[in-house]
């Protein structure tokens, strides 16, 4: 499996929920299988990456699979579910995960000389740098507009982050050995 492919199979089970959706029900399969795959994937990421960006990265990966592990248990999920603060402090180090990665992504792309991975993973990190700003500027700032705004860029940037992993799971600048790069540079 190329190590964009994990990393896309992992987001995806990180979009699963679960399928009662009263806080705190018990599901404790995908959040944590799919760090678990998202990490892996980026262990075979770590050659095209920054060397100083690729230990934040992992760093930020496990703090985020730890409270993915934390949060299933249902008493855990339903405290965080009391003040919509805590929720937003519990996805940061997701929402920043993936925008970090975007960027490398992004520059490991620009590296390459590959335009239009660059510039889609560029703009997919603008759409996360976004979503992890918009509840400090709604809950601090009173600026309730960007809250529905933020919601639906998270939505969004995980189905585009999701699309881009298996989009460029083949190229050689995205970690794919250069016998599996089958598909033309673009």
């Amino acid at each position: 499996m190329k190590p964009l492919q994990a990393v896309g199979l992992g987001l995806v089970l990180l979009a699963l929920g679960p399928t009662d959706p009263k806080p705190g029900v018990f599901d404790p399969l995908p959040d944590p299988l799919g760090w678990l795959l998202v990490l892996i994937g980026l262990h075979g990421l770590a050659g095209s990456l920054d060397t100083r960006r690729v230990p934040v990265l992992r760093f930020l990966g496990v703090l985020a699979l730890a409270i993915s592990v934390a949060l299933v248990v249902p008493a855990a999920a339903r405290w965080v579910d009391t003040d919509p603060s805590l929720g937003w402090a519990a996805d940061v180090p997701r929402f920043a995960f993936f925008a970090l990665l975007c960027h490398e992504l992004s520059q490991a792309a620009l590296r390459a000389r590959q335009t239009g991975g660059a510039s889609t993973f560029s703009m997919a990190t603008l759409l996360l740098l976004f979503v992890l700003a918009a509840p400090p500027l709604a809950f601090g700032a009173g600026w309730t507009g960007v809250g529905p705004a933020g919601e639906a860029a998270a939505q969004l940037g995980q189905i585009a982050l999701v699309v881009l992993c298996f989009v460029f799971a083949g190229r050689t600048w995205a970690g794919a050995p250069a016998e599996a790069a089958d598909q033309p540079e673009v």
